[in-house]
C-alpha cells in the first residue's frame, strides 16, 4: 500500500556532529585544519565525512591536492547544515532565557566605523553579562548583508542601503555620517579656507578602496577641473585602522565623518573645507525579519542603542 512503513523509502538519518564536522571541512579548506579546529584525528574526521556521503548517496566534497572544495551538492548542505546550526543556537539561548540566563553566543557583524562603538559594547557586556559571549566579524556592509541571509551573524552594524533594503532583513537607523577629507594637525593645508583642487593635488592620497564611489567622486571632480586625478600613493581596503598613519604623514584621505566626532579616534585629525559632493549616509543596525532575535542579541542591540544615541549625529 502507497506509504506504508513496507513501501515507503526510509529517509537518511542526519547526525548532527556529522554535519559540523562536514561544516568544518569547507570552512577550513583542508582536512589538516578542519580536524584541528573540530578536535578529532583527521582519519576520524575523514571516516565522518565518507559516512555522511554514504548516508545522502553522492560526494560532497571534492579531494583535491591543496585541500576541499564543496561539490554542488556540497554547497547545498553546507548553507543547510549552516542555518541548522544557527537554529539550534537560538533554541538553546531561548530555553536558558526561560531559566532566567543570559548566555551563549551572539554573532554581530561590524563595519570598521562602528568598530569603536562595538567596542564600548563589548566593554559592557565583560562588565555586566559574564555568560554572554560575543563573536565580532569585521566587514564591508555588502558582506555583512550576505551573512546577513545566510544566517552567519545575528546582527550587524553597516550602512543602510539607499535604495529599497534587500527583502527578509530590517534596518534601523542610527547614526547620520558621510566622507570627509582630512589631515594631520600641523599639515600645510589644515585650517585653510580657500583650498582648492590644484592645492589638493599637490599632496599624496591614500584613497580607501571601499566604497568605491568616492574614489569616483574625487575623480570626477579633478577632471572636470581638466586636473588629473590624485593617484594613491598607497592602497588600502578602509582607513578605518590607518589613521595613525595619516597622523605621522602628509597624506591627504577620505574617512567617515563620524570617525572625527570619536574622541578615541580623532585626535590631531583635521576636516578640510573642500567641494566634493559625497552623498549623507546613515550607520544602522540590520537584523532578520523572521526570525526571533536571541536574548543575547536583543541585550545588545539596546547596548547599541543607547551608546549610539548619546553621539552627536545620531538619527533621533
Amino acid at each position: 500500500m502507497l506509504g506504508s512503513a513496507r513501501t515507503r523509502q526510509k529517509e537518511p538519518a542526519m547526525d548532527l556532529r556529522l554535519l559540523r564536522y562536514f561544516v568544518a571541512c569547507v570552512e577550513h579548506k583542508t582536512m589538516h585544519a578542519a580536524a584541528a579546529a573540530a578536535h578529532v584525528s583527521q582519519p576520524a574526521l575523514s571516516k565522518a565525512i565518507n559516512n555522511l556521503e554514504a548516508t545522502l548517496g553522492v560526494r560532497l566534497l571534492d579531494r583535491r591536492p591543496r585541500g576541499v572544495v564543496p561539490t554542488p551538492y556540497g554547497e547545498t548542505l553546507f548553507r543547510y547544515a549552516k542555518m541548522i546550526d544557527s537554529e539550534l543556537r537560538r533554541a538553546t539561548a531561548e530555553i536558558d532565557a526561560m531559566r532566567g540566563m543570559t548566555r551563549g553566543t551572539v554573532v554581530i557583524g561590524v563595519i570598521p566605523t562602528m568598530s569603536v562603538v562595538m567596542a564600548d559594547v563589548a566593554r559592557e557586556i565583560l562588565a555586566t553579562r559574564p555568560g554572554l559571549k560575543l563573536k565580532l566579524r569585521v566587514g564591508f556592509s555588502s558582506e555583512l548583508t550576505a551573512a546577513l541571509h545566510e544566517g552567519e551573524v545575528d546582527i550587524a552594524l553597516l550602512l543602510l542601503p539607499a535604495d529599497s533594503p534587500p527583502l527578509g532583513l530590517a534596518f534601523e537607523p542610527l547614526l547620520r555620517t558621510g566622507p570627509r577629507v582630512v589631515v594631520r594637525e600641523g599639515h600645510p593645508l589644515a585650517g585653510r579656507r580657500d583650498l582648492s583642487l590644484r592645492d589638493l593635488g599637490e599632496f599624496p592620497w591614500m584613497i580607501p578602496e571601499y566604497p568605491p564611489s568616492h574614489r569616483a567622486i574625487v575623480n570626477r571632480a579633478f577632471l572636470d577641473a581638466g586636473l588629473t586625478p590624485p593617484t594613491s600613493a598607497i592602497d588600502v581596503s578602509t582607513v578605518v585602522f590607518f589613521d595613525s598613519l595619516i597622523r605621522q604623514t602628509d597624506l591627504v584621505t577620505i574617512v567617515p565623518a563620524m570617525l572625527l566626532s570619536t574622541p578615541e579616534r580623532s585626535g590631531q585629525l583635521v576636516g578640510l573645507e573642500t567641494d566634493f559632493q559625497f552623498p549623507p549616509e546613515e550607520v544602522g543596525m540590520a537584523y532578520r525579519e523572521n526570525t526571533t532575535l536571541l536574548p543575547g542579541a536583543r541585550v545588545v542591540i539596546d547596548l547599541v542603542r543607547h551608546l549610539c544615541a548619546q553621539l552627536p549625529n545620531h538619527v533621533a
